[in-house]
């Protein structure tokens, strides 16, 4: 993991003050800017967020935070993927989340640590916060505490949607159902999707969806002979028919 520390000190919001309306913040290009807790800052009060921590950089497959640490840091997701995961105790591993550019991750906390895991799926790059700074800041600003707050809001959402998945839909269906969401996603965030890069390895989505590795195999190829999608080498598809695609899954959104 590589640190990149932002040059802006922390003293006061007073020193904060000083710093030159037209100095450029790493902010103005990062593709999260609009999107999150930093969406209702200005440049003094993204500076002041900054200033809690750094951009940090991880490669592929490494490990950002692990659950039952001390929880130090939370992260906002500048580019890359992120898989949020539990291990059960018979060492079987259930994701609980896939964060993407503009979602935060490592919190919520159990009794001041990580709750879960966070592993990079892809290279990642990150803002890095001080938890208790963060927190501070956040109790000083409705508007940002808004933020958090539907950050969080959305989070629930999905979380309640995947247990529907799990409970309700059939093995095809719970597949079909994670690639409307990944595509979602990646759209959400101007993510090219065309073939829809999944990132998740087979074992992993059965890790995601409650299924075996066979069962995720096996939901692949029946959507294949449905030609309704078209498998692009290991770990991307082509989506042929999506209306199809949609209604398979049970969501209404298939324009």
């Amino acid at each position: 993991m590589k640190t990149e520390h932002i040059e802006i000190r922390e003293d006061s919001r007073a020193s904060l003050s000083q710093l030159p309306h037209a100095r450029k913040l790493p902010c103005d290009t990062c593709p999260g800017r609009s999107l999150g807790v930093c969406s209702p800052l200005d440049d003094l009060r993204l500076a002041h967020l900054l200033a809690l921590g750094g951009r940090r950089h991880w490669a592929k497959r490494e490990f950002i935070y692990r659950a039952g640490d001390p929880m130090q840091m939370i992260y906002k997701i500048i580019t890359g993927i992120v898989v949020e995961s539990r291990m059960l105790y018979d060492g079987r591993r259930q994701i609980v989340g896939i964060r993407t550019t503009g979602d935060l991750c490592g919190y919520p906390e159990n009794r001041g640590r990580y709750l879960f895991s966070g592993e990079a799926l892809t290279e990642v790059e990150a803002c890095a916060f001080d938890k208790r700074k963060f927190d501070a800041l956040v109790a000083g600003h409705v508007d940002m505490a808004c933020a958090l707050a539907d950050d969080t809001s959305r989070k629930l959402e999905r979380a309640s949607e995947n247990l529907t998945v799990m409970g309700q839909l059939i093995s095809t269906e719970r597949v079909a159902h994670f690639v409307v969401e990944i595509g979602e996603l990646n759209a959400s965030r101007q993510i090219d999707t065309d073939p829809l890069k999944l990132h998740l390895t087979r074992q992993e989505i059965g890790d995601y969806l409650g299924l075996t590795l066979e069962t995720v195999s096996r939901s692949f190829t029946r959507l294949r002979h449905l030609r309704i999608l078209a498998l692009v080498g290991t770990d991307a598809v082509a989506i042929l028919d999506r209306k199809r695609l949609h209604a398979l899954a049970h969501t209404s959104r298939s324009a």
